[in-house]
């Protein structure tokens, strides 16, 4: 999947604006007009999926409009119009519809059928856009989506498919291992659940698009704590909204555990703490511990087996021992992983 990205830093100041316009115009069919006098301030990044178009947009105060010439294009994707945070917000408006002022939470939908416009206001605003092709969308909803501005509301599903976008459109995200056709039906699941959808793919979104949202989610979560040794299955699932035996369903579906994957988190851990430089003036159990064990002989054990090796000789195969840094640790304890 190839991210496409526009960074109006690129250019020269007196170059950007045409710059800009060039490239809205060829990837979205959509005219960009700023202030008199001022210069475009603009980061742009697009991914594109099997009926589905994400752009995450930082700009500075501008217009982003689809005049009525632009309709011939034949695109009628419903969009997710979408602040996801920052200080600023924008207004969108269409004909006939009214208009919807989306500060850092907030969004509507927005129609490509029909002519419309985004202001931007602030001087660094956030705007993500997610759009879904009728044709495909439409098939899975309890009825059609007739045209508004409404604002949509914050639920479950939306929080989820607005941190898949922020993922899909982060700079540096790996992405060669990616689904695009998985990801796009994961999506739209999403999208059908946050608009109402029919009771059979209702059905089908929670045992898929939801699912597997909700997993990637309390895995992100686990990873950020997973140093944190009293981490516990029913604490993630509280903070989650989920029961603990819907956790364990969730894992036991991906063929493991909420223990083993988190023991697999926190040997990793341990692993690039180990054979960072940084880290040479710490000894071996000062690492196991801030790598949330808290047992030695558990930690020497599970290391071995998961590496082929003790975690003092990762570090003299990593030459990551700073001068006069203890080569072993004394005493070992016998207790179990937290968790566990």
């Amino acid at each position: 999947m190839a991210l496409i990205s526009f960074s109006s830093r690129e250019h020269s100041e007196r170059e950007r604006l045409d710059a800009a316009r060039e490239f809205y115009a060829a990837v979205a069919n959509v005219e960009l007009e700023v202030p008199r006098g001022e210069c475009p301030e603009i980061e742009a990044r697009i991914q594109l999926l099997p009926g589905v178009s994400i752009a995450s947009v930082e700009c500075s105060p501008l217009i982003a409009q689809r005049e009525l010439t632009s309709l011939a294009d034949g695109n009628d994707d419903i969009s997710f119009l979408l602040n996801p945070s920052g200080q600023g917000g924008w207004t969108t408006s269409q004909p006939r519809l009214g208009e919807a002022t989306c500060h850092a939470g907030e969004g509507c939908l927005g129609f490509n059928e029909l002519p419309g416009r985004v202001a931007f206001h602030g001087s660094r605003v956030r705007f993500l856009s997610i759009g879904f092709s009728r044709r495909l969308l439409s098939p899975r909803l309890n009825q059609d989506i007739r045209p508004a501005v409404d604002k949509l509301l914050r639920t479950e599903p939306l929080r989820h498919l607005s941190r898949l976008a922020l993922a899909l459109t982060a700079s540096g995200m790996d992405r060669a291992d990616r689904d695009p056709v998985a990801l796009a039906e994961q999506m739209t699941d999403l999208a059908a659940l946050c608009l109402g959808a029919s009771p059979d793919a209702a059905y089908r979104a929670r045992g898929r698009g939801l699912r597997e949202a909700r997993l990637r989610a309390i895995k992100a979560d686990m990873f950020a704590h997973a140093g944190h040794g009293d981490l516990t299955l029913p604490e993630v699932a509280r903070r989650h909204g989920v029961s603990p035996g819907y956790l364990r369903a969730l894992f036991r579906h991906e063929r493991t555990t909420f223990t083993d994957y988190l023991l697999s988190l926190r040997l990793q851990l341990a692993w690039r703490r180990l054979v960072a430089p940084r880290f040479a003036q710490l000894a071996v159990s000062e690492i196991a511990f801030a790598s949330g064990f808290n047992n030695l002989s558990w930690f020497y054990r599970a290391f071995r087996q998961q590496f082929g090796m003790t975690p003092t000789e990762a570090r003299l195969e990593a030459g990551a021992f700073a001068a006069g840094a203890p080569l072993r640790d004394g005493g070992r304890h016998d207790v179990t992983l937290s968790g566990r």
